[in-house]
């Protein structure tokens, strides 16, 4: 069992630490590992994520998991696929979407490890169709803090599946995950765009996008002023029988390394503003499904400053009173985002922690600066006061006090980490920050 001292940072360059790092090769060194666990535990980190303090550790261990991505069987007939728990999500779309068949939801990165994607227990561009990816789990297996590997489901050991989905590692490590993929109903997909002048407009026309539309999201315009918040780009997406333009000459996706100045551009009112006029009133293309997954993986942004992401659900009877408050307050601020994005949701019933409900999640993110945290907790503060959750997925900032208010089956989640992990084996940054309150048993 080999160790090494790295300092792990997140993906967001806010919070980073120093650990004792391992890198098993097969599932069966997890439990070897974990009994050469020090007093401040181990946390599992897949690809590396999420923008804050969730899969880090400091002086601590942390399991790094993506070499355990062995695909183990799949059933063409039923769509069952058993796998480890580092298989990339892009991974599977690659191996699978040529034989027809596609993951039951579709977040905008392919980046996420199978395993980190069911402990964050992520949702997509279809979430108000399919919930979270954990809602496609058949099963999962996990190793517990004595090294027994348990298996769980919604039917069998429910309780440490609901803890462990949405759980952030704190109660277990996924070995082993059987999940259903889908059958895809046809190759390509309409996509079409449309601006929207204003919030009203926007809240009316998402009324008919949630019944018809397989895919949605929104980009916003964060700098709008009073008469026009809420402006912004709706995207769409069907399935579609009709076939995609053939180019002669097409370009390969290429990841563009952005520095932190293109961040701050980005998040500039003239080019928000630019952005908005320069998109045609509505446009339609067609395009193969593969094409259209995970767009925010061809770029990604490095900032020596450090960027926080701000995810809150909202319902849909509070979330347009509550989404007007927040872009108005942006605005008058004048504390941009530079990038702001909605989508349709529906209640998470699947996970203790899940965050959202149905109705709407806005995603915010922000690069850092002088009295951006004090803002943005003022934000969670906004959520709060309007019913709506903030996802622990990406957050930075959130206090105990927060989740008592926001997630009603927290004592349940709290019950079940002392049930299946009382001596605290796993833990993290983010779970001391969140559960300082709590007594080991």
């Amino acid at each position: 069992m080999h160790w090494y001292e790295m300092k792990v940072g997140s993906r967001g360059q806010t919070n980073s630490g120093v650990s004792q790092v391992c890198r098993p090769e097969r599932v069966a060194d997890i439990a070897k590992y974990l009994e050469q666990v020090g007093k401040n535990g181990i946390i599992v980190r897949g690809s590396g994520c999420s923008y804050a303090d969730q899969a880090l550790n400091s002086d601590g261990a942390v399991m790094l998991s993506k070499r355990l991505d062995c695909i183990r069987s799949f059933d063409a007939h039923t769509g069952e696929l058993i796998c480890e728990p580092g298989i990339m999500l892009k991974t599977i779309t690659e191996i699978y979407a040529p034989q027809g068949f596609m993951l039951a939801t579709a977040p905008d990165s392919g980046q996420y490890t199978l395993g980190g994607a069911i402990a964050a227990n992520i949702i997509g561009l279809n979430g108000h169709k399919r919930m979270s990816l954990a809602k496609s789990v058949n099963w999962i297996d996990v190793v517990l803090a004595d090294g027994t590997t348990v298996r769980a489901s919604e039917k069998e050991n429910d309780t440490l599946f609901k803890a462990i989905v949405g759980g952030q590692g704190l109660v277990g490590i996924i070995s082993l995950v059987s999940i259903t993929l889908l059958k895809r109903p046809q190759e390509n997909v309409l996509v079409e765009k449309r601006r929207v002048a204003n919030l009203d407009e926007l809240m009316n026309t998402l009324k008919s996008v949630r019944k018809t539309a397989d895919f949605c999201s929104v980009w916003i315009d964060t700098s709008a002023k009073p008469d026009a918040v809420g402006r912004g780009i709706l995207k769409t997406a069907v399935f579609t029988k009709e076939i995609a333009p053939v180019s002669s000459f097409s370009l390969p996706k290429i990841k563009m390394m952005l520095p932190h100045l293109a961040l701050h551009v980005a998040s500039m009112p003239l080019l928000k503003n630019l952005r908005y006029r320069m998109a045609a009133k509505e446009s339609a293309k067609i395009e193969p499904y593969e094409k259209f997954l995970y767009s925010s993986d061809t770029v990604r942004v490095f900032s020596t400053k450090g960027i926080y992401q701000l995810q809150i659900s909202f319902s849909e009877a509070e979330g347009p009173q509550a989404i007007r408050r927040i872009l108005t307050e942006l605005a008058q601020t004048r504390i941009d985002a530079c990038r702001a994005e909605l989508t349709l949701t529906k209640e998470d019933s699947i996970s203790y922690l899940g965050s959202v409900v149905r109705g709407y999640t806005l995603c915010l993110d922000f690069f850092r600066r002088k009295g951006l945290e004090d803002f943005l907790k003022h934000l969670i503060m906004v959520a709060g006061e309007h019913n709506g959750r903030v996802s622990l997925q990406d957050d930075a900032l959130l206090e105990h006090r927060h989740l008592v208010t926001m997630y009603k089956n927290l004592e349940k989640f709290v019950k079940a980490r002392n049930t299946f992990d009382p001596q605290r084996k796993f833990d993290s940054d983010f779970g001391r920050r969140l559960f300082a309150g709590e007594k080991k048993a």
